[in-house]
């Protein structure tokens, strides 16, 4: 195994800290300004006089629309967050916990299912060693005989189950049946903990309707385009639209780095099955029956991002395909207990993938102009320049600010992942249904082609589009601007071709220095208060 599949000993020392970004006034003046401009965009994209073939016309207006619809909603979600300090009941608890006060009974499980052993093993000491009393589970699907001698010898529970129906979420399940703590911790095999993640999230069970308290994904091996990329997502996520959604009471649950209260699960027969998104429905129907969901914006587990092209589009495409399914069969805006703020949060997850058939169709309309002369807009470049640049200029600019920066890594594994993006809209619905696999499996390597043989053909037909606008070019100004976009989307798509090709070079599982696992029993851990059944 390679040195950044595990966390490192500077990682595994360092402070919580926290996830969030305070907005500055600047940030929110441009934001009244990007609204102006995107108001001012759309009415240009509805006059009829510059309208184009009617089909281009309302695919272009779709696409727009759509990405205008989105932006506005997240720059509303990130407006929202007024970074208000803990209840001071949650501090009392805390500090009692420390001085302390018995503990309610904890189950932590560590969900696995064919990760490297080192990895489980980084993360199972982890968990063990945490501060405050509790009893940590592995949770074999993998059926390792090697893992349960591993978890004998460090002294955690090892479950497994006849059969893997219902994916993580019935391996979940399967062990709460099994158990009998007040609260469960949920913890990914690839995703170690901190020593103080039970005393920063447990006080925040001091309201009895908190069903659960969700803490960041935080990735720590930046090592090449595809982990980069995923990481920056991620961050830009959990720093700045997470906040805005524990405002609304919407924050959900992402399967990692979570605490429930067990009878908030018991109230819905458990973690929801039948799902590529087990977590996020398992939200929706805890909010449905009135039961509050608390964020905390602090880093307090260190995971692993998807090296290779292949586990990051299965991650996507799971991700994709759990959005949809909130999105067309969650009945948002059927009666219902849930607020109109919280069924807004929830349709922002489903259109965020529904983006990349916007970004699709952006990344088609320089080729049509180049090979067949066909736009969207018949109006001169003066005219349409005045109403797109501000709304573009504006909207990356808004980004900028909110986010503190963006890497050009976040980009292209953003747009990298629009077609398989699309092939989820597709399985969502044709009700076709996936093989749940883990994100970070041990096994050969990923170099391959076939996943990005979508790209190749995006790559394609925009290159043989800049050859045909560049010899036969008919009107300047138009052409050029087309060839402009057109190249970018080439250097995009070659650039995830490439990483295709050459992969991270992990191919099979192998031991992990001593130095980069956390040692045996580095916190004193106490048997938890109850029973166990």
């Amino acid at each position: 195994m390679s040195s950044s599949e595990m966390t490192s000993p500077a990682d595994l020392r360092a402070a919580p800290r926290l996830a969030w970004r305070p907005l500055q006034r600047s940030t929110r003046v441009a934001i009244i300004c990007a609204l102006l401009a995107t108001l001012s965009y759309q009415i240009f994209l509805l006059d009829p006089k510059y309208r184009g073939p009617t089909w281009l016309w309302l695919a272009m207006l779709l696409a727009e629309g759509l990405t205008a619809f989105h932006a506005l909603g997240t720059w509303w979600t990130i407006l929202a967050h007024d970074d208000r300090p803990e209840p001071v009941n949650v501090t009392v608890w805390r500090n009692q916990l420390r001085a302390g006060q018995p503990v309610p009974a904890i189950d932590v499980f560590v969900t696995a299912c064919g990760e490297p052993l080192p990895v489980v093993l980084a993360t199972l000491r982890a968990a063990r060693d945490m501060t405050l009393a509790h009893r940590t589970w592995v949770l074999d699907d993998g059926r390792d005989d090697r893992l349960e001698r591993l978890c004998a010898a460090e002294d955690v529970g090892y479950l497994r189950r006849d059969g893997r129906s219902g994916a993580k979420a019935g391996n979940v399940n399967a062990a709460l049946a099994r158990t009998g703590g007040e609260y469960v911790v949920i913890f990914d095999a690839d995703h170690v903990p901190e020593p103080e993640f039970l005393l920063e999230v447990l006080p925040h069970f001091q309201d009895p309707d908190v069903a659960f308290v969700q803490s960041p994904q935080h990735y720590t091996n930046r090592v090449n385009l595809i982990s980069a990329g995923a990481a920056e997502s991620q961050r830009i996520f959990y720093e700045l639209v997470c906040p805005g959604k524990n405002h609304f009471n919407a924050a959900f649950c992402v399967g990692t780095n979570v605490m429930f209260r067990r009878s908030a699960l018991t109230s819905i027969g458990g973690l929801a099955v039948g799902s590529n998104s087990e977590d996020i429905w398992t939200s929706l129907e805890l909010h449905r029956r009135g039961w509050r969901s608390v964020y905390i914006p602090q880093v307090l587990a260190r995971g692993l991002a998807p090296e290779d092209v292949r586990p990051y589009f299965k991650q996507q495409r799971r991700w994709a395909c759990g959005g949809f399914e909130v999105l067309f069969r969650g009945g948002l805006f059927r009666r219902g207990a849930l607020t109109l703020d919280q069924r807004l949060q929830y349709l922002f997850t489903g259109t965020h993938y529904l983006l990349s058939a916007a970004m699709l169709t952006f990344m088609c309309l320089p080729a049509a102009y180049l090979l067949f002369g066909l736009s969207p807009i018949k109006a001169d470049g003066w005219t349409w320049a005045t109403h797109y640049l501000p709304f573009y200029v504006l909207t990356l600019l808004v980004t900028w600010l909110q986010s503190g920066g963006f890497r050009p890594a976040a980009i292209v594994a953003s747009i990298g992942a629009a077609p398989v993006h699309l092939s989820a809209l597709v399985r969502t619905l044709i009700r076709r249904t996936g093989t749940w696999q883990a994100t970070n499996k041990a096994g050969g390597s990923a170099r391959s082609l076939w996943p990005v043989m979508p790209h190749i053909g995006l790559l394609t037909m925009n290159v043989v589009a800049i050859a045909v606008g560049v010899a036969v070019i008919a009107d300047p100004p138009p052409t050029w601007l087309s060839v402009g976009w057109a190249s970018m989307h080439v250097l995009i798509l070659g650039r995830i071709v490439v990483e295709a090709c050459l992969g991270s070079g992990r191919t099979t599982e192998s031991p992990a220095p001593a130095a980069l696992i956390p040692s045996p029993r580095t916190a004193p851990v106490l048997e938890p208060a109850g029973g166990l059944q």
